[in-house]
């Protein structure tokens, strides 16, 4: 099975678990940015992300070269999990992707900071709709991702697994 990991981080908590999800499945990886992007400044970044996370608002993101889902069965989406739903850009990809997802498996991992999975999984299921077959998301601590690495490759195999 072809599988891709595409995924947005702001922290570098996301792009880790995202990283170790590519490895243990021999997959390629891909990172979506925002078009502009975020204030590295954690109140500011806050300011501008949370009324788009509330709102279910899109944040324009970049091409994502060399990204073609026709080569992949399986997409692994990489989010952190911002007033209890996936970051802006991530929305975006999803809507503007669901047709080239159509058929695909999908799963989703987060990454938090004390919150869980909230409306993460949810809000994504939403948003892909029947597009693709969904598996049961994973919601990762930001701040113990270092030492996840076990539970990270235990995720990947138990959603590989034929």
């Amino acid at each position: 099975m072809k599988t891709a990991v595409v995924y947005f981080s702001w922290s570098g908590n996301t792009r880790f678990a995202a990283e170790t999800i590519a490895k243990k499945a021999g997959a390629d990886i891909f990172e979506i940015k925002a078009e502009t992007p975020y204030s590295s400044d954690f109140g500011k970044c806050c300011d501008e992300a949370k009324p788009e996370c509330q709102g279910k608002l899109l944040r324009p993101i970049k091409s994502i070269e060399g990204l073609d889902l026709a080569k992949y069965d399986a997409v692994f989406v990489g989010t952190p999990n911002w007033w209890g739903t996936m970051a802006p850009p991530v929305r975006t990809w999803v809507t503007q992707s669901k047709d080239a997802l159509k058929g695909k498996t999908v799963c989703l991992f987060q990454t938090h900071g004390g919150g869980g999975m909230q409306r993460v999984g949810k809000d994504f299921a939403e948003v892909i709709g029947d597009a693709a077959k969904v598996l049961p998301p994973k919601a990762f601590s930001g701040s113990a991702i270092k030492s996840s690495v076990a539970a990270l490759e235990a995720f990947v195999s138990e959603r590989t697994a034929k």
